[in-house]
C-alpha cells in the first residue's frame, strides 16, 4: 500500500460474500477517479471471500484488506472499515453492489464545488442476482433544504436509506455515532448528517443496488432479528428496536449544534414521526414482551444470527 494519503476512502464491509464481492471490487478499481483507497473489512468469512480480497490487495496497492478473528456484527464491521479511512471523503459500498466508473469522480466534483454539502449520492437502479435491471428508482433529495429542521424532517420520513452509499466528508462523519447496534441505524446516521449540512443528488444512475435471496433485509425482515445481525450482543438483552431508533434520533438532535428554535422544531418532527408509527411501536413492544415471556418460561437465550452483508 502506498504511504501517500488518498483523497477518498471507499469502505467495503463483507461477510461470506464470495458470490458478489469480486464484482464489487472490480467496479471500484475501474473508477475514473483514481486517488482513493479501498478498505475491505472481512468479518471472519468462512468462504472464499478472504482469498478474493487478498488477491485484489496483492494486485492493486490501493486495496487494504483487514480480517477480523470473529464475526462481531454488521454495525461493528461497517464502523471498523471506516476507522481505517484516511481520505478527505469517505463512503461505504455493499459487497453485492456496483458503482459506475464515473461515480466517485462526479461525487468529488460536486463536494469540491460546494463546501456546505456533507453528502453526495447518485440515483440508483436495483439489479437482481445476475445483474439484470429490476427497477429504476425515482429518488428525491431528502436533505437539500437550508434549515436543519427541514432536512431532519425530510430524512425522518424518507422511505429508504439509499444515500448511505454516497460520498461524505470524513470529518463530518466522525462527529456522528456512525452505525448503531440496532436495525435501521443507517436511518439515524443519515439524520445526523442532515443536521450538519445539505445532501446533493446526482440525477444520473451511477449506483446499482443488488437484491437477492441472501440479502440481510430479505433473510431478516423482522426488526428484532435484524437488530441481532447488526449487533449479536443484543442476543442476551431485552430490547425494543423502534425504541432504540427513537432514542438515537433524540440523541442526534441533542448532540447537533443547533439554534434553540431549530432544535425545538426537530423535537416536534420527532414527536410527529412517533405518532405516525405508533402502531408499529405498539407491535414492537408487544413482540418484545412476548419474547421476554418465552425466555422466562423456557430459560432461553435468543439465537444470534450471522451478519450476511458485513
Amino acid at each position: 500500500m502506498t504511504d501517500s494519503t488518498p483523497h477518498v476512502s471507499i469502505c467495503l464491509p463483507v461477510y461470506n460474500g464470495d458470490n458478489y464481492v469480486r464484482q464489487a471490487i472490480e467496479s471500484i478499481l475501474a473508477q475514473t477517479f483514481e486517488d482513493f483507497e479501498l478498505i475491505i473489512s472481512d468479518n471472519a468469512s468462512t468462504d472464499a471471500t478472504g482469498d478474493i480480497c487478498r488477491a485484489a490487495s496483492e494486485r492493486d496497492n490501493r486495496v487494504r484488506y483487514f480480517r477480523a478473528d470473529e464475526n462481531r456484527g454488521l454495525a461493528w464491521n461497517f464502523n471498523r472499515a471506516f476507522s481505517f479511512a484516511r481520505g478527505k471523503y469517505s463512503m461505504w459500498i455493499g459487497h453485492d453492489d456496483l458503482m459506475a466508473p464515473e461515480y466517485v469522480a462526479r461525487c468529488v466534483k460536486a463536494m469540491e464545488q460546494d463546501a456546505d454539502l456533507v453528502l453526495c449520492y447518485a440515483a440508483m437502479d436495483y439489479i437482481d442476482c445476475n445483474g439484470n435491471l429490476i427497477k429504476i428508482v425515482d429518488q428525491s433529495n431528502p436533505a437539500v433544504l437550508d434549515r436543519p429542521s427541514w432536512r431532519f424532517f425530510s430524512v425522518l420520513f424518507q422511505p429508504n436509506c439509499d444515500p448511505i452509499f454516497g460520498l461524505m466528508r470524513t470529518e463530518m462523519l466522525k462527529q456522528t455515532k456512525l452505525h448503531g447496534g440496532f436495525a435501521d441505524s443507517d436511518h439515524v446516521l443519515l439524520a445526523e448528517m442532515a443536521l450538519r449540512g445539505r445532501f446533493h443528488l446526482l440525477r444520473e444512475r451511477l449506483f446499482s443496488k443488488r437484491y437477492h435471496a441472501r440479502r440481510t433485509t430479505n433473510l431478516y425482515a423482522d426488526l428484532r432479528e435484524r437488530t441481532l445481525v447488526f449487533d449479536p450482543v443484543n442476543g442476551g438483552r431485552v430490547f425494543f428496536p423502534l425504541a432504540l431508533e427513537a432514542k438515537e434520533f433524540l440523541s442526534a438532535i441533542n448532540r447537533a449544534a443547533l439554534p434553540v428554535n431549530e432544535r425545538l422544531r426537530c423535537y416536534q418532527h420527532l414527536l410527529h414521526w412517533l405518532w405516525v408509527i405508533r402502531r408499529r411501536i405498539g407491535n414492537d413492544i408487544g413482540c418484545g414482551l412476548k419474547s421476554i415471556g418465552r425466555r422466562c418460561l423456557r430459560h432461553e437465550t435468543p439465537a444470534r444470527p450471522q451478519s450476511l452483508s458485513g
